[in-house]
């Protein structure tokens, strides 16, 4: 009895051996296939791909170049002779009462001419947005004179008649403007559009004239001069500027196209509105191509 015992005992030992032995074998083949299943590119040795920065052409830093264009300019001489024409009728009541001085004898012209300059700016560059400043200054030789219509009326004031004419006379010409910008652009590849924002000064020579004249109680024979029932009057003034200070403000749009390291060509148009400078109202459209080194 003790024999057969042992004998399945050896038997059933034997096959769990046997089949410890399978699995183990199975393990074995399977650990390298599962390792690989599971592993990571890092484990490889490999790294992970990270997409390269966006490039983008250089604009930042100071620049500067030259520049000329067309000008078109619009002067408007409507209040030219106000102030001359108020000065003349100070202390009368014609003035007091009918305004000469507000009636329009000149009118507006539209002058053009060349223009040449230089600029400079300074550039700082976000990826592919800028921001930055210029100046620039430009000879010029914009000028014009105003189309005269004298006005002649017959009016009361002050209990009498009269019967008055008001003319005059205006010219500017324009020698020199520029304008200090801030600027703000775009950067596609070589190409910056850009914007730009302003104030601007500018220089002129003025002449301008007035002249009143007419008759008080026109209709009223005129007596001994004692009597003065009826009096003749003849007024004139006149005034010259050189060199006057022109102020504004300016908006202005263009391209710069970078067509070899550090040089670009330019091209932008510029609308400047001046304030009234001796009655005369001044803007100037300009458009104009340039170059420029940037360093």
């Amino acid at each position: 009895m003790m024999t057969v015992v042992q004998g399945v005992s050896a038997r059933i030992k034997g096959s769990v051996m046997r089949r410890c032995l399978v699995v183990l074998c199975l393990l074995a083949f399977a650990t390298p296939t599962l390792a690989q299943d599971f592993d990571m590119p890092t484990l490889r040795g490999s790294s992970p791909f990270v997409p390269a920065a966006p490039q983008y052409t250089r604009w930042a830093g100071f620049y500067g170049g030259g520049q000329f264009g067309y000008s078109s300019a619009e002067m408007n001489f409507a209040g030219a002779t106000k102030n001359l024409v108020g000065y003349l009728l100070r202390q009368s009541s014609l003035e007091r009462e009918q305004h000469p001085s507000e009636w329009v004898t000149l009118g507006k012209v539209n002058p053009s001419g060349m223009s040449g300059g230089a600029f400079i700016g300074y550039n700082v560059q976000f990826s592919d947005v800028l921001f930055g400043f210029d100046i620039h200054y430009n000879y010029s030789n914009i000028a014009s004179s105003a189309p005269v219509t004298p006005i002649r009326r017959s009016v009361s004031a002050g209990g009498n008649t009269y019967d008055v004419t008001v003319e005059g006379a205006a010219s500017m010409n324009i020698t020199d403007y520029g304008s200090a910008r801030l600027r703000a652009g775009w950067i596609l590849d070589n190409f910056l559009v850009y914007g730009a924002v302003g104030l601007a000064v500018g220089r002129a020579s003025i002449s301008r004239s007035a002249h009143v004249f007419g008759q008080e109680n026109p209709n009223v024979p005129c007596g001994p001069p004692a009597v003065n029932n009826c009096v003749a009057f003849d007024l004139s003034t006149s005034e010259v500027k050189e060199g006057a200070f022109l102020y504004g403000w300016s908006v202005a749009g263009g391209l710069d196209v970078m067509v070899m390291p550090n040089v670009f060509l330019r091209g932008e148009f510029e609308y400047i509105n001046f304030a009234k400078a001796q009655g005369i109202l001044a803007q100037i459209g300009t458009a104009r191509i340039g170059a420029g080194y940037k360093f």
